[in-house]
């Protein structure tokens, strides 16, 4: 039984998944495949590598970002937000790079590009993150990273079908990463993708997920050097991984695809319910849905009645709502990463206090949602407003 009567997340309901495994699970690595072919063509992709989840993606990216700037002959030096999902900044760390962190924009939830120009002097490599799918300011970072030489490593794990002035995500930046976990917009159970604009890097990511091997053949005999012989498939060229996703994860992915553009649709219509239903009440700040094609992934709340987080948590949670702090904080004050940065981020440390999330996940009926707007809407308002 769920412990909350309105939790962030309903069942993804499996019926009809078997016989579809049954008659599609009929070869080696065919929805492997299939998943990778099918992904590119609903999102026009130039170049998609599968991986067995999010962070995997964010790894193997960062790893192959890190291979391209040392053959460069630059130092591995990356700016990141100051909120920011963990497994983004240890993958930058495992992969080698010094850490800038970057406050965020007021009242916003990702990197700010004005504060960006005064960290980015020496830095190699941006890591801006698309946080709960709001889009970041890519013109902007996009033109700081021209002037400075700079690769771009986007986390859009929290989105998928993003846009930004009309064009894809992917479009600004070297490599895009994707999750596919339970909750997210497309489940595959277990699962991630990196988008690049090149076959190149296509090639190197290839490598890092599969071993680091340096045999080509599965992806076009034309481009494998390897010489012929008992070795041909275990030369590896650089350190690598095992970080392929599984065979039964991407078929549980094609079915769920299947079905995506409906359940976007559902997301929104979540998101709009709350934002409707919320935006006049006092006490709290929400957020109108970005002109960005793709949904967000869940909905943000903003005290601005004095509250904290952890104060609307006790209340709400009696009533059976679920909520979520925005991934446990400001990054540099988590156990793992205190050594990274003695910085005071203002404006990131103003939102893990006081900004919190519900769900607007496709499995949660409407009138759930209108009820549970309901509740925050009469639990939240009042209180002292803050002075931010």
């Amino acid at each position: 039984m769920d412990r909350y009567r309105y939790p962030c997340t309903g069942h993804i309901g499996m019926k009809g998944f078997g016989s579809f495994l049954e008659k599609e699970c009929t070869g080696s690595r065919r929805n492997i495949r299939l998943f990778t072919d099918e992904l590119k063509q609903e999102f026009k992709l130039p170049y998609l590598a599968l991986v067995n989840s999010g962070s995997s993606a964010n790894l193997v990216a960062a790893l192959a970002m890190a291979k391209k700037l040392k053959d460069a002959g630059k130092p591995l030096v990356a700016a990141i937000s100051a909120f920011t999902f963990p497994t983004t900044l240890s993958s930058l760390l495992l992969a080698g790079f010094s850490i800038r962190m970057v406050d965020v924009e007021k009242d916003g939830f990702n990197m700010d590009s004005q504060k960006l120009k005064d960290a980015i002097d020496g830095c190699s490599l941006i890591v801006p993150t698309h946080f709960l799918g709001f889009p970041c300011d890519m013109a902007a970072i996009r033109k700081l990273a021209d002037g400075h030489g700079c690769l771009i490593l986007q986390d859009g794990c929290e989105t998928i079908r993003l846009e930004i002035d009309e064009k894809p995500a992917f479009s600004y930046g070297d490599m895009l990463t994707w999750s596919f976990y339970h909750p997210h917009h497309l489940s595959s159970y277990g699962g991630g993708g990196i988008i690049c604009l090149n076959q190149d890097d296509y090639i190197l990511l290839d490598s890092i997920i599969h071993w680091g091997r340096a045999c080509r053949c599965h992806i076009d005999p034309a481009l494998c050097r390897n010489p012929d012989g008992p070795a041909h498939q275990f030369t590896y060229e650089n350190v690598g991984l095992n970080a392929e996703i599984s065979e039964l994860n991407a078929a549980f992915g094609r079915w769920q695809l299947r079905r995506f553009r409906k359940d976007e649709e559902k997301r929104l219509q979540n998101y709009n319910l709350l934002y409707e239903s919320l935006k006049e009440t006092d006490g709290i700040r929400v957020y109108p849905h970005p002109d960005c094609k793709g949904s967000l992934f869940v909905f943000p709340v903003r005290l601005k009645n004095g509250m904290t987080v952890k104060d609307a948590y006790e209340i709400l949670r009696r009533k059976g709502v679920e909520i979520r702090t925005l991934m446990g904080g400001v990054t540099n004050e988590q156990p793992a990463f205190k050594h990274i940065s003695s910085d005071m981020f203002a404006e990131a440390h103003k939102m893990a206090e006081h900004t919190f999330f519900v769900g607007i996940h496709q499995t949660l009926p409407a009138e759930d949602v209108v009820s549970v707007a309901m509740i925050l809407k009469d639990s939240l308002t009042g209180s002292t407003p803050d002075r931010d």
